[in-house]
């Protein structure tokens, strides 16, 4: 299924960390993890709120600001080009996270974007899958643009400075992290999400499709979106 984050669903809003796929290690910790959070959120709140007594002036708790997921980003594409998301007003656009190091989810994952296009027929035009690497220590533009376009040459690839990638993985509720990497060592794996994030035409996060989602699931979703009068 895909997990639409608007808030008018029973579905995860944006305002909520949309991390529970993951490849490695904390595959099945996420999955749990994000099975208890509305469980643990809810005991917080309970737990945490202040007794007040009748006729007493509880202070006013401050309010905090909950920043939506998704958003603008600036990355490199693997002719060294300047990229930012809002270049792709108009179209759909399928975000995913992974390394061409990757062993299993990266490769199942971007060929779903590979299916997906060819059951689109003519409106794959309308939709715009992104792979980003997010080990740019090893996955030199070459290489890259090459693992992406052994799946489909649609597939867009993007990369950036470490510091960049996590800037954006950030924000978009994703995640990734360095396994046995020492300083000059090469030989080290990436845990990261496997989600999908579907951002629309607009610019806006407005789904996740998790990792294992049937294609036709995928298909049936993303018509729907270019159904919608634009």
């Amino acid at each position: 299924m895909i997990r639409n984050l608007s808030p008018a669903t029973n579905w995860n809003s944006a305002g909520t960390d949309p991390r529970p796929g993951r490849s490695g290690r904390f595959a099945g910790m996420g999955r749990f993890l994000a099975l208890l959070a509305p469980t643990i959120s809810m005991s917080m709140l309970l737990l945490g709120a202040p007794t007040v007594h009748a006729h007493s002036q509880a202070p006013e708790a401050p309010r905090q600001e909950t920043r939506p997921l998704g958003g603008e980003f600036a990355l490199v594409d693997t002719d060294g080009r300047a990229f930012k998301l809002s270049s792709l007003r108009g179209k759909i656009v399928l975000i995913y996270f992974g390394y061409t190091g990757c062993p299993d989810a990266c490769p199942t994952d971007l060929l779903l974007f590979r299916d997906l296009l060819e059951r689109l027929g003519s409106r794959k035009e309308a939709v715009q899958p992104i792979f980003i690497s997010v080990d740019p220590a090893r996955d030199t533009p070459k290489q890259l643009a090459a693992y992406a376009n052994a799946f489909s040459p649609a597939i867009r690839a993007l990369t950036g400075s470490e510091r960049k990638l996590r800037q954006v993985a950030k924000a978009y509720g994703s995640y990734f992290n360095y396994v046995g990497r020492t300083p000059g060592s090469t030989s080290y794996t990436v845990d990261h999400s496997v989600n999908v994030y579907v951002v629309n035409g607009e610019g806006k996060l407005v789904g996740v499709i998790p990792f294992g989602t049937p294609l036709e699931e995928v298909v049936r979703r993303i018509e729907g979106m270019l159904d919608k009068p634009r």
